[in-house]
């Protein structure tokens, strides 16, 4: 087996790309944690937006406006709380939806990715404070195996 080491006790080239890599770890950590908390309320509060487009469309509907507009007005916010939802959590409602199972296909659609880029991230906290602490890495470049012959004892003389 061939092996190609990386560090001495002169270079700590491992260090430092486990330093970088800690750095950008925990900043990545960070903004996957804040998308999750993003798509978190973005799912909670899509009831309340759906909510508040009916309760303004009636209310426009009580000041004797034609039912048309009403409609209308009630469209243009539910289009609204779709698209705020769409673009923070990539998830989609179907047509006429206007709630949010929890544990539904949209639930999960919405919250997966975020939760496993968070995951993701952890791991590669882990890999970077190992090379940090290691202060070296041994990578296997090439395995060959060799065949040995045995050795035949000859009878001397």
């Amino acid at each position: 087996m061939v092996l190609y080491k990386i560090g001495s006790r002169d270079s700590q080239l491992p260090k430092m790309i486990g330093a970088f890599l800690i750095v950008i770890a925990v900043l990545m950590l960070i903004q996957s944690g804040a998308r999750m908390y993003d798509s978190w309320q973005v799912l909670k509060g899509f009831d309340d937006c759906v909510s508040k487009a009916a309760d303004i469309s009636t209310s426009v509907g009580d000041a004797q406006v034609q039912p048309a507009l009403a409609q209308t007005v009630f469209e243009l916010r539910y289009q609204d709380c779709k698209q705020s939802l769409y673009e923070i959590t990539g998830a989609q409602i179907k047509g006429g939806e206007t709630t949010i199972v929890p544990w539904s296909r949209t639930f999960f659609t919405a919250m997966i990715n975020p939760i496993a880029m968070f995951f993701m991230w952890a791991i590669v906290f882990l890999i970077a404070l190992f090379m940090f602490n290691s202060g070296e890495v041994i990578v296997p470049v090439e395995e060959a195996e060799i065949p040995l012959r045995p050795f035949h004892h000859r009878k001397r003389r």
